[in-house]
């Protein structure tokens, strides 16, 4: 049979992600490189609007705009869950769903729990509000502490407020595994899975482009999980498109280059104002989901700098630097007031990396080993 002439096209074989892609490491290591930077100001000002961390405008605009990091975080999570619930239940095996959270569980509570007990001892030596620290760890522990933050806006723990993300991540990985399987079960054509996905996706930007037309606070757009799921239910839709559509790899690769300038476009020029709450955050998802796409499919010419030896290692250390780099950064900038600027920021790298590599060496590394030993995903039937 002759080759489909179309650039795009259905296949009839559903085609698996391998179990490691060193590429989608590299895009982590740059959307937790992102955040990172973006947090410098904490280390030499507890003003959370300061952003005159260099003498330089261009590089302190460059510094600037963490979100996107977490909306990376939010695209390349919705496409690994679902592209590995798809692969496990097309094997068939019985255990998919306790194999799946038991996995959740060991990969990211251990880390967790670590911080939050450094952090209550934090706490108590500062003479912080135990009402509010209390708070903030329990909800921080059921990943409702972007909850929190909404509910409590005045009074949450600065320290854990980051962890807002994870909570809406969780929250993600709660519900949508029931209902992806439920739409395999139903046999529910992956065309109108995708349509299905698609709408929601359209849903949920235009629910968050009515709620700022209302003057709903940019803080709660920014980190409710109802006007945030979109760019999670984006990386969802890639994973589909990566299992069933395939797209002749020039075409691919061109469309990731220009998707990568459009990310950067973004950065630079868009970052602030309405577009972000308008529309932004999906048209981001999507550019960053056609990114990951052709990394993924290994046909982007920009894998060549995401396969970088020094950047998969980030990425795949990312957990522990994104739970343990605030903490440090405020404690920092609430103690260390002295000398230059850049010498503070150089020590605070310093030491959260110092940080990271214990937590991963001594915490979330031996909990993997066990991951991978007694819950690994089920083998062909």
């Amino acid at each position: 049979m002759s080759a489909p002439q179309s650039d795009i096209y259905t296949s009839n074989a559903p085609l698996d992600l391998p179990g490691h892609v060193p590429a989608l490491d590299g895009i982590r290591g740059i959307a937790v490189l992102q955040v990172f930077v973006a947090h410098f100001h904490w280390i030499v000002s507890t003003d959370p609007y300061f952003n005159a961390v260099t003498p330089w405008h261009w590089l302190n605009k460059t510094l600037e705009p963490g979100f996107l990091g977490v909306d990376i975080f939010f695209v390349l999570s919705g496409f690994l869950i679902t592209a590995l619930l798809l692969k496990d239940r097309q094997r068939n095996q019985p255990g998919m769903f306790r194999r799946f959270y038991v996995r959740r569980a060991l990969r990211l509570l251990p880390a967790l729990y670590a911080i939050l007990i450094v952090d209550f001892f934090v706490a108590r030596w500062e003479k912080f509000p135990m009402d509010i620290q209390w708070r903030t760890t329990w909800h921080a522990l059921l990943y409702l502490n972007n909850w929190n933050v909404v509910w409590h806006p005045d009074a949450a723990q600065n320290d854990l407020g980051h962890l807002w993300s994870l909570a809406i991540e969780e929250q993600f990985y709660i519900v949508w595994p029931a209902i992806l399987i439920g739409l395999v079960v139903l046999k529910v054509p992956h065309k109108a899975m995708m349509g299905l996905i698609a709408i929601t996706i359209a849903v949920v930007a235009w629910h968050r482009n009515e709620l700022w037309n209302q003057g709903v606070s940019w803080l709660f757009l920014y980190i409710r999980t109802d006007t945030r799921v979109d760019s999670l239910l984006v990386g969802a839709l890639f994973a589909l498109i990566y299992r069933h559509i395939r797209i002749n790899r020039k075409l691919l690769n061109y469309s990731a280059t220009i998707a990568f300038f459009g990310i950067v476009f973004i950065k630079y020029e868009l970052s602030s104002g309405s577009f972000i709450y308008k529309g932004g955050f999906t048209v981001i998802a999507i550019l960053t989901g056609i990114v990951v796409l052709a990394a993924a499919e290994n046909v982007w010419r920009g894998n060549a700098v995401l396969t970088w030896k020094p950047l998969t290692i980030l990425g795949k250390v990312s957990y522990g630097l994104y739970l343990w780099h605030m903490l440090i950064f405020q404690l920092m900038g609430r103690h260390f007031t002295w000398g230059p600027k850049s010498v503070r920021i150089v020590i605070g790298i310093m030491i959260v990396s110092a940080v990271t590599a214990v937590s991963w060496f001594f915490i979330e590394k031996p909990f993997l080993r066990l991951k991978d030993r007694r819950f690994s995903s089920a083998k062909p039937s």
